[in-house]
């Protein structure tokens, strides 16, 4: 396992990771810190825990959101007729075979 000093709230916290996951938990950290630092500049000094809170509850709800829009998107997906479906996917495959020739025209 591997240990990361992570940085939230101007404070260094050290967590255990699996490893190969530290960059990824360094990315985390960041983003939820930038909560964190948001509420913090508009709310003043609320208290650490209460910030905490409101920060992961500002996150949860940006996740919610997303799995939300994810939902509306397969539904959406799911209502396509095979052929509509299908010409989609020929017009992607399409599109990258020829970037992919520009990519090769390019090198």
């Amino acid at each position: 396992m591997a240990q990361v000093d992570i940085r939230v709230n101007g404070r260094e916290y050290r967590v255990t990771c699996e490893d190969g996951h530290e960059d990824r938990l360094q990315r985390l950290a960041a983003y939820f810190d930038k909560y964190v630092t948001q509420l913090s500049e508009d709310l003043g000094q609320i208290g650490d825990s209460r910030l905490m809170l409101l920060s992961a509850l500002t996150v949860c709800d940006e996740l919610f959101e997303a799995r939300e829009r994810v939902g509306d998107l397969e539904t959406a997906t799911d209502k396509l007729d095979k052929e509509t479906a299908g010409a989609a996917s020929r017009a992607i495959e399409a599109a990258t075979k020829r970037v992919n020739e520009i990519v090769e025209r390019l090198q």
